[in-house]
């Protein structure tokens, strides 16, 4: 195949299925396979005066245009570009805490995980009045052959450490928020975002 760059609609065309412009810069398939390969990693076609065809590096976002010899933040999009790329690293960031507190919970059957509150709920209670009626808890300890009151403090000590763990998650995913909302730089909204993706617990 011979291949053509049409410098107008800044696209690839192939002789016999396309009409070649008088324009339209000819091709080699060495040079077509290296110019389509970094269009695909973010690079950008340019043409010298010469019609000589090269890549530039990699656009860092949507909001930079290409200045001749670098990237340059092109001022009338950025905002926009801001406001979009926050509200998509707020998304990442409710998604990653979710994923985080799942973490915790890896092991336990759903049953289990749904009664959660309500062991909690009579343990307290038992604990504040030992008097109190403790249906879930009490066939628990039966079934699994413990001592009620060994039981009560399991699960008060597993809430504890839950709660914890949650506190340390729902504080940080408001750090990130708080970071986020005060950013005014595209750079700074893009170190947020690789920090998010190692956040780890």
């Amino acid at each position: 195949m011979q291949y053509f760059f049409d410098k107008t609609q800044q696209t690839f065309l192939v002789k016999g299925i396309h009409p070649i412009p008088a324009d339209a810069i000819a091709v080699s398939d060495e040079n077509y396979l290296m110019l389509v390969d970094g269009r695909a990693n973010g690079c950008e076609i340019i043409v010298s005066k010469d019609n000589q065809l090269s890549l530039t590096t990699p656009k860092p976002s949507l909001a930079h245009k290409w200045a001749g010899k670098t990237w340059v933040l092109d001022k009338a999009k950025q905002a926009d570009y801001l406001v979009g790329r926050k509200s998509a690293v707020l998304t990442m960031l409710a998604n990653k805490a979710d994923e985080l507190k799942s973490r915790l919970l890896v092991g336990y059957p759903q049953v289990e995980i749904e009664s959660f509150y309500r062991q909690e709920k009579e343990a307290l209670a038992w604990r504040a009045d030992n008097s109190v009626e403790t249906p879930m808890l009490t066939q628990i300890a039966s079934v699994r052959g413990i001592e009620f009151g060994v039981l009560v403090g399991k699960v008060l000590e597993k809430s504890n450490q839950f709660a914890v763990a949650i506190g340390v998650i729902i504080g940080q995913r408001q750090k990130f928020e708080d970071a986020l909302m005060a950013a005014t730089t595209i750079e700074q909204v893009e170190q947020l975002t690789k920090e998010i993706a190692q956040w780890s617990i």
